[in-house]
């Protein structure tokens, strides 16, 4: 009688074991399928809208702002520091122009306002 116990609790086991790896491995491929059609959404958004998604433009933005604190852009090495912002443009590289208003009505979340000029 022992060994039949025995050997009833031990396939219980080994079927436990079985619908746990089961039940793990389909919530894992979930997560991948819900990541690959967020990632798939994301792409065909700006693909269609012609904007660069929102994590793709942050990045740039770092790293744009780590390649100016290597030149030494945020006063580490001085207001005259090649490529900072105490950087003096030559003369003959200033223009002079009338400053107007830039709009982006697509950016607006009410959509485009009626008082354009």
């Amino acid at each position: 009688m022992d060994v039949l116990t025995h050997l009833i609790a031990s396939i219980s086991r080994l079927a436990l074991k079985l619908v746990l790896l089961a039940a793990a491995l389909i919530f894992a491929l979930s997560l991948l399928c819900v990541a690959l059609l967020s990632l798939a959404f994301v792409l065909l958004k700006a693909l269609f809208t012609g904007r660069k998604p929102a994590f793709v433009t942050t990045f740039q933005h770092f790293n744009q702002a780590r390649q100016q604190f290597k030149r030494g852009g945020f006063g580490a090495a001085g207001a005259t520091a090649a490529g900072g912002f105490g950087h003096q443009a030559p003369a003959a590289d200033v223009v002079d122009v009338q400053a107007h208003e830039v709009r982006n009505d697509q950016a607006l979340p009410y959509g485009a306002s009626s008082d354009k000029s």
